[in-house]
């Protein structure tokens, strides 16, 4: 008798703790803890006060309410973004450590073969908002429109110096697709951060700078600076009037997007709750007003939507790449 109530009793608690482990609810932790179980970081890949920066911070509020825990954004810069996603494809991927990216680390860098990662060890989780590039030039510049440039441009080749964050970055790349569809030359002068390059032209030590609206609005909003071109095919807040290159009959386009990637692995149950999140914080008016202030477009997409368009743009990034002799073979 006394073997057989040992028995049921053992069976009981190998049903219970079965229950526990595998029952409804538990996403992906192993533990059987419900996601998120813990405090979730986000790092952005660049550093604090960027464009990326902003976008975050302006997010993490609504997804510490949506996912009911804390939710830290830390700045991991370096590389063009490589550093901080060399780290996350480490990471553990229970979806408590993620990225906010521009399309580079992603799109570009694996491009060169210096990465330790490729295109395809992360996970996207969601597109968040997409700007264009902008070409600005000083509130004084003589040319009115990009036509003018490129009348001045045929004139005086390279007689035009534009401040980017790099050779091969998007800046630079659209820079460069500008050049070819319109037959001219301009000279980058690569600095750290869009910051620098926004003060290298303030200061007249170029003649523009190219990088993402963010970087160029309070000057814009003060008189100091003009957006001379979109070098993008989105328009948002204060550089709506300003035409496309398309529009100005130059067939070029180059868009940054951003968005929240995961370690590989990550499961899809969390990958649902995390792009929930996101998009119920992109639906708020509030927040959609932040980020079109600052010059993006609140841009949802899904994890297979985003993961789709990354795809496209690494294979578009390459063949850019390539035609401009930037990579070997």
């Amino acid at each position: 008798m006394k073997k057989v109530r040992l028995a049921g009793i053992a069976s009981a608690v190998v049903a219970l703790v079965a229950g526990c482990s595998v029952g409804p609810g538990s996403q992906g932790g192993g533990n059987g803890a419900k996601y998120p179980d813990g405090p979730v970081e986000i790092v952005v890949t660049y550093q604090a006060g960027g464009a990326s920066d902003q976008l975050a911070r302006t997010l993490s509020p609504s997804l510490e309410s949506t996912l009911g825990t804390s939710v830290i954004v830390q700045n991991q810069a370096g590389g063009s973004g490589t550093v901080a996603l060399t780290s996350l494809v480490k990471a553990d991927p229970n979806g408590r450590s993620l990225a906010f990216i521009a399309g580079g680390p992603l799109t570009v860098q694996p491009h060169y073969g210096r990465t330790t990662y490729k295109q395809d060890d992360v996970r996207p989780i969601a597109r968040v908002a997409t700007a264009p590039l902008l070409l600005a030039v000083r509130g004084d510049a003589p040319w009115k429109s990009v036509q003018d440039l490129v009348e001045h441009l045929k004139k005086n080749q390279d007689s035009f110096s534009y401040a980017s964050t790099g050779a091969g970055n998007p800046a630079n790349i659209a820079m460069e697709k500008f050049d070819k569809a319109a037959g001219v030359e301009t000279k980058q002068v690569p600095f750290e951060s869009s910051g620098e390059a926004t003060s290298a032209l303030l200061g007249g030590n170029v003649d523009a700078a190219a990088g993402l609206p963010s970087a160029f609005a309070a000057s814009v909003q003060s008189g100091d600076l003009k957006i001379l071109a979109n070098l993008g095919d989105v328009k948002g807040a204060f550089y709506e009037s300003v035409p496309t290159l398309k529009d100005s009959g130059y067939d070029a386009v180059t868009n940054v997007t951003n968005g929240v990637v995961a370690p590989k692995g990550v499961s899809d149950d969390v990958v649902k709750t995390l792009s929930d999140a996101i998009e119920a914080a992109l639906n708020d008016d509030e927040i959609a007003k932040k980020i079109t202030a600052s010059g993006f477009i609140p841009d949802f997409g899904d994890s297979t939507e985003y993961s789709d368009a990354l795809s496209k743009e690494y294979s578009e990034t390459g063949q850019v790449l390539k035609e401009l002799g930037l990579l070997n073979g």
